[in-house]
């Protein structure tokens, strides 16, 4: 018994004529009709009745048991069909920080197979975990506040940065050589939204220092980019990670008297099963990670 027969039995089934099965699978009628031949012949059972006086077709009571086994046998076909597709498809969550600065980095390395079977998850750094825990994704780089040491989670570390403070280039304290919160007051922040760690950095360290106004006062955006120049445009000023803005001659960055470290990982749930092409992307990643910043996993062996 062939899946296309089945398949061109059941379009019989639904459209209920020899004329509509054909034009559905787009074939001859005579390759329907021949089809509905080799099924009854197989089964030993007559499975339509045609119609007198039109050209449609009613099942009979084995017809029906075979339409409706047929249904579900090409249903598990396809889902067999996309299962074994997948097991080619690995799933990553990029925070946009990450994406704009390391992923690249790691994809040069890769070859096209590698990077073809990445479907990429971009999101903010604090909704990373959530894609991870409900098996959204196979793996995700984070940025974290501390060294991760989640038993949950199998860990590599790829390298740090720090936040610093970010300020148009003519604001009077891009002259400082550092700058605590206190120097920041009354100042208006901008910053991304929950979704971003920087976001919980902002908050976090604003209540520590009783900056309250300044809280009510930050103004939210949804993108790194729209943030980094409403700062460059004078509109206020702001906390971000060192990294994302390497290069940008329009903002001057001034670092923290208490430094604030962000650390950066590439983590996968201990207890998701990876597929063997997965475990083998992941694998070359570390060693491309490894080559990368090998000076710094060095130093900060965690």
């Amino acid at each position: 018994m062939l899946l296309n027969d089945l398949d061109y039995f059941v379009a019989l089934a639904e459209e209920g004529t020899f004329t509509g099965a054909s034009r559905k699978k787009f074939v001859s009628q005579p390759s329907i009709t021949n089809v509905l031949q080799r099924l009854e012949k197989e089964l030993g059972e007559q499975l339509i009745i045609r119609q007198r006086g039109t050209r449609s077709v009613q099942l009979t009571t084995a017809g029906t048991t075979l339409f409706q086994h047929s249904k579900n046998i090409l249903r598990e076909t396809e889902i067999i069909k996309s299962d074994i597709t997948n097991q080619h498809k690995v799933g990553i969550g990029v925070p946009p920080i990450i994406g704009a600065t390391i992923f690249p980095k790691i994809m040069r390395r890769l070859n096209d197979q590698e990077i073809e079977a990445f479907h990429m998850v971009e999101s903010g750094s604090s909704n990373m975990y959530e894609l991870l825990d409900n098996d959204k994704v196979d793996m995700v780089f984070v940025g974290s506040l501390m060294p991760e040491h989640d038993r949950n989670y199998d860990s590599h570390y790829i390298t740090k940065s720090q936040y610093v403070v970010i300020l148009p280039i003519d604001h009077p304290l891009g002259q400082k050589t550092s700058l605590n919160f206190d120097d920041l007051r009354g100042e208006r922040f901008i910053s991304v939204g929950e979704a971003f760690m920087q976001h919980r950095v902002l908050v976090e360290q604003l209540i520590k220092h009783n900056m309250v106004d300044e809280l009510h006062r930050t103004y939210i955006t949804n993108e790194i980019t729209t943030e980094q120049a409403l700062i460059a445009a004078g509109n206020g000023i702001g906390i971000m990670v060192e990294l994302a803005v390497q290069g940008r001659s329009d903002l001057v960055t001034v670092p923290l008297a208490e430094p604030l470290d962000f650390y950066i990982y590439l983590i996968q749930k201990r207890d998701h099963q990876l597929s063997a092409f997965a475990n083998r992307l992941k694998q070359k990643m570390v060693e491309v990670i490894n080559e990368i910043y090998l000076k710094d996993n060095k130093e900060n062996k965690l």
